[in-house]
């Protein structure tokens, strides 16, 4: 089983979101930073290393927040999904990243094409979204 670590990115109520490029499994789906663990790292430090190699952000891992097993057609994965914020960053200004990321407002998030696997997570952090606009 390939193991994965995925960032899940956010800063001021908006979520760091890529395409998949044409010519790799499940291209065009909207995917968050992430690729294969590197043995001994462990998929936090996967998570954080892909983001930037990816992104060019430097993040700080808070905890993992959902970990998922699929079979796809191409390879069954393990997907630890790491929720993270940018290191650094300016109040009202969202870090900088590299194209094709962009920040996606959080209410915009649910309404992207993530692959199947991902729709558990996407469902927690809808939940834990609705948790929040209640406590106000």
């Amino acid at each position: 089983m390939l193991k994965i670590g995925i960032a899940i990115v956010e800063s001021q109520g908006h979520y760091l979101v890529g395409v998949r490029g044409p010519g790799v499994p499940l291209a065009g789906f909207h995917e968050f930073p992430g690729g294969k663990q590197i043995v001994p790292e462990s998929t936090c430090e996967t998570a954080v290393r892909e983001c930037h190699e990816e992104t060019g952000l430097v993040v700080v891992p808070r905890e993992m927040l959902h970990q998922q097993s699929h079979d796809y057609e191409h390879d069954e994965v393990q997907l630890d999904f790491w929720l993270c914020e940018p290191r650094a960053s300016i109040p009202g200004l969202l870090p900088e990243v590299i194209a094709p990321w962009r920040w996606v407002p959080a209410e915009d998030l649910f309404r992207l094409g993530f692959p199947p696997a991902n729709a558990a997570v996407l469902n927690l952090l809808q939940q834990q979204r609705q948790a929040l606009r209640s406590e106000f």
